[in-house]
């Protein structure tokens, strides 16, 4: 579902944001007032599982996900397209498909794509998700009767949000994974990832990549060794290389969460993207 695409200043420029895998709307506190306070229209997208199992009962897919992003751009005008991590598979393929509804695309950590390994793993990937799609609703009740989604749910949430942003997380949004829905919602979209990849890849494969400013920005504050910050710099060049007006971002110090660390930041990219794509 879509948040209000009506927040900020009515008639400013619009920009929809698109949270990762497992993150709901609120992911963006912290960057909508910078928005907002810049005069823009700000529509934000919960996931599908954030509320209760997968919305449709269906594996997640890329159309799908396009789907969803074209829902939210509605009312938004030619919206800058901001997305992180998983979110920025649907995202580059809603800006191939329809590059003239956007502004511009800003990617926030985004996850990588590698070709071969995508179709190698998109078909066990669909099976898998699949089947836990087909018990969504007895597995979301047997974790919430035992009490497990209660007691490990918000658990594993605050210890993810740890590991991937230097500011303490908010226990308040760790709550709505104490359901089992939502846990059962988020391991679908983990499983059904290695197919939303293979997916692109082949979108990649018979379209052209959209003449849009695109700003991809990388995080290095939680990988762990040279050799790895190294290939997730490089992958991310590699990325903002294949866009014919994309630029590279690094954050030495920030995390995947970079738009918690630094809402500035990400909120400096949007603008830079606005500013290039013109009026």
């Amino acid at each position: 579902m879509t948040g209000p695409a009506g927040t900020g200043v009515p008639g400013g420029p619009g920009v929809l944001l698109c949270p990762g895998m497992g993150e709901g709307a609120a992911t963006w506190d912290r960057l909508v007032p910078l928005l907002t306070a810049d005069g823009y229209r700000v529509g934000r997208l919960d996931r599908p599982g954030s509320g209760g199992a997968p919305d449709d009962g269906r594996v997640p897919t890329l159309a799908a996900e396009v789907a969803r992003i074209a829902a939210g751009v509605a009312g938004l005008g030619r919206p800058v397209l901001v997305a992180h991590s998983a979110a920025a598979l649907p995202a580059e393929a809603y800006a191939r498909l329809h590059p003239g509804r956007l502004a511009g695309l800003v990617l926030v950590d985004p996850s990588l794509v590698e070709p071969s390994g995508a179709v190698g793993w998109g078909r066990l990937s669909v099976w898998s998700a699949g089947r836990v799609t087909a018990v969504a609703p007895v597995l979301a009740g047997l974790l919430d009767r035992s009490g497990l989604a209660r007691r490990l749910g918000p658990w594993a949430s605050l210890r993810s949000v740890r590991r991937m942003s230097v500011r303490p997380p908010d226990p308040v949004l760790a709550v709505p994974y104490g359901s089992g829905a939502v846990l059962v919602g988020a391991l679908v979209e983990w499983l059904a990832h290695p197919a939303v990849a293979a997916q692109l890849a082949a979108l990649r494969a018979g379209t052209d990549p959209p003449a849009l400013p695109v700003r991809v920005l990388t995080a290095l504050g939680d990988v762990p060794t040279p050799v790895g910050r190294a290939a997730w710099r490089s992958g991310h060049a590699r990325l903002a290389a294949s866009f014919p007006a994309g630029r590279q971002g690094v954050f030495r110090d920030a995390r995947h969460l970079v738009h918690v660390d630094h809402p500035e930041a990400v909120a400096a990219a949007i603008g830079a993207v606005r500013g290039d794509s013109g009026p």
